[in-house]
């Protein structure tokens, strides 16, 4: 059953790369029907997206899984605070599409987590067959 979790840096690393994209296009999808959102909301949605690609970056290529998961954490707890505090709402963003988008992010956030610590010990050479 280990072998199974077994892999080498590149490929974990194609994991998440593709995790990324994936997650990025649905992002950008959603941002598109945000068409009642004011511009400094928007900016601030933007950089927000912006924290969790090199939040989860961190995660991925840190030789020191501990403090980026710690990194981590603190972006969690910001992205909770945004998905329940009313001063922290984007004006012009319907409460519903606000929890979609944070779903998205926490599932975005898990996956690599999870992809990060069941394969953080990686084989010196993957067997070829």
């Amino acid at each position: 059953m280990r072998r199974l979790f077994r892999t080498s840096r590149g490929r974990r690393e194609g994991a998440v790369d593709g995790l990324n994209l994936f997650f990025g296009a649905l992002l950008g999808a959603n941002l598109g029907t945000l068409d009642g959102l004011r511009l400094v909301s928007y900016v601030q949605l933007v950089t927000l997206l912006a924290g969790t690609v090199m939040a989860l970056r961190v995660v991925s290529l840190s030789e020191r899984l501990g403090r980026a998961l710690v990194v981590l954490a603190l972006y969690a707890a910001m992205l909770v605070m945004l998905a329940t505090v009313p001063a922290f709402h984007p004006a012009g963003m319907a409460l519903g599409d606000l929890h979609k988008l944070v779903a998205t992010l926490a599932l975005w956030v898990t996956f690599v987590v999870v992809i990060e610590i069941v394969t953080r010990k990686t084989a010196a050479e993957p067997d070829a067959g």
